[in-house]
């Protein structure tokens, strides 16, 4: 792993520090994205993240605190200095994220819900750079493993399940499943919910992989909050739902036909980004080699 990108010195520039950096601008650009495109106030929104971003670091910072308080207890300045002694909590995060931009909606009367749509889908985009620095950083580790998928980490014996990759794949999966909601008309709660939904279960699934995590209550919860909203939201019933998913699954025939649509729309998909690609390259005259010619 490389947990520092440069040292000058006694300064040293932290991977994960550099990736949670790279992972607020990227999810700072997709909520300026989604603001353009629901014609929302720009600046006004900007704001809203730069102060919800604060609060979800300085609740991180703590909550991480009060996990290793056997660490920080005989030196409480140490949780200031994050380049030198990393590590942030997710829960804190999200949570203190959460509290902060409901307070700041409230007090600016705006609709919490609305822009929360619009937060957690930077927040989606956001994770996914950061599990990369966590990756090359070293924490968040996973269990130890005989797995040829299994890799070494910094300052652990044996080889380890690369469980922040594996977040970062699901989460952008997901990010792409919400991106596509998010860009069209939606109740407004809606894509919370279903973002919720994804972390909760995506993190539920990892948690087994994990070094020394009691992640289990927390993911539950968070699946729990999701589906609550969402029924909420969509006042659909819930019952209606599991019974329709119980028959889904018990008759091959619809599981099949579910599957060939699916793959048949990722193939139109992905025909049309490449006619897309192909069209470009003809505007600025590029021409591609034909398959049939050889160098001799």
């Amino acid at each position: 792993m490389f947990p520092t990108l440069l040292s000058i010195g006694s300064f040293a520039l932290s991977s994960y520090g550099v990736f949670l950096a790279l992972g607020f601008l990227f999810g700072v650009f997709l909520i300026w994205r989604l603001s353009r495109a629901w014609d929302l106030d720009e600046e006004k929104i900007l704001d809203l993240t730069l102060l919800t971003f604060l609060g979800a670091i300085i609740a991180s910072r703590l909550y991480f605190g009060l996990e290793n308080i056997a660490f920080f207890a005989q030196s409480p300045w140490k949780i200031i200095f994050i380049n030198k002694y990393p590590g942030f909590s997710f829960w804190g995060a999200f949570l203190g994220g959460w509290l902060t931009l409901f307070y700041l909606t409230r007090r600016q009367r705006t609709d919490f819900w609305q822009i929360a749509d619009i937060a957690v889908v930077g927040f989606l985009g956001g994770l996914i750079i950061s599990d990369i620095g966590c990756f090359l950083g070293g924490c968040g580790a996973g269990g130890a493993t005989k797995s040829f998928l299994g890799v070494s980490m910094v300052g652990l014996i044996g080889k380890r399940w690369p469980v922040q990759l594996f977040e970062a794949v699901f989460f952008s999966l997901a990010l792409m499943n919400v991106w596509n909601k998010a860009t069209h008309f939606h109740q407004r709660g809606k894509i919370v919910s279903i973002s919720l939904i994804f972390i909760g279960a995506i993190k539920l699934i990892l948690t087994p992989f994990k070094e020394k995590s009691n992640d289990y209550i927390f993911s539950i919860l968070m699946l729990v909050l999701g589906l609550t909203i969402f029924y909420k939201i969509t006042r659909r019933n819930i019952f209606n739902d599991l019974k329709s998913l119980l028959h889904f699954f018990t008759t091959p025939a619809l599981v099949l036909g579910t599957l060939k649509k699916v793959w048949y729309n990722q193939k139109i998909a992905v025909a049309w980004r490449f006619s897309g690609w192909k069209k470009i390259l003809r505007r600025y005259n590029v021409k591609l080699s034909p398959k049939n010619n050889r160098i001799s």
